[in-house]
């Protein structure tokens, strides 16, 4: 947990080029600090605080993917599954592709079509090239073009609070009860 706010830390520090939003009410460790602009699967640009104001599942993937983000799609809708109804109408899940050359809108909704996503709660979005690296960073998620046109990434889901601060964060695609128990616990509170 102390990596991912050192990360932020540095992020924000440096920046990429990002500033922090001007008279905004967001905690110092939040990672809404961070702006950024990303294009949704039904073409609409939004920042990475898309969902602020729910607990929220925040990754990285790329569309064409074989194998492990088909899996680590499938791993946040089991996590969602395992809360009740009620805790799971607050949970959101922002995805962000870190290859936006080939993870147009018209893709996007495409892979939300074959997943099934709810895309009431659900956001599948592509984020520049330094866009990526600045959400990467603040999430300590790792990833690396490769001469093949895949890509080398990390497998990570992070829980954010409605403030875009970390809750949690887990590199267990398949059952981490204590990833599970803090995501309960933020779904389980009143929210909106």
């Amino acid at each position: 947990m102390r990596r991912l706010f050192v990360l932020l830390a540095g992020a924000l520090a440096c920046g990429g080029g990002s500033a922090l939003q001007a008279g905004t009410d967001l905690p110092s460790d939040s990672l809404y600090h961070v702006q950024t602009r990303l294009l949704t699967q039904s073409g609409k640009a939004v920042g990475f605080d898309v969902k602020r104001g729910h607990p929220t599942l925040v990754s990285m993937f790329y569309g064409s993917c074989p194998a492990a983000c088909p899996m680590l799609i499938t791993s946040m809708q089991v996590y969602e599954s395992r809360l009740l109804p009620a805790a799971r109408s607050r949970l959101r899940v922002l995805l962000v592709s870190f290859d936006a050359a080939r993870d147009t809108p018209q893709q996007l909704e495409k892979l939300a079509s074959l997943h099934h996503i709810d895309r009431t709660r659900w956001t599948l979005a592509s984020a520049s090239e330094a866009d990526a690296r600045k959400i990467a960073a603040g999430l300590g998620f790792s990833y690396r073009p490769l001469p093949d046109g895949t890509f080398d990434h990390s497998l990570l889901i992070t829980l954010v609070d409605g403030q875009g601060r970390v809750v949690a964060a887990t590199t267990t695609l398949v059952d981490d009860s204590q990833f599970l128990a803090k995501l309960q616990d933020a779904t389980a509170k009143d929210g909106p």
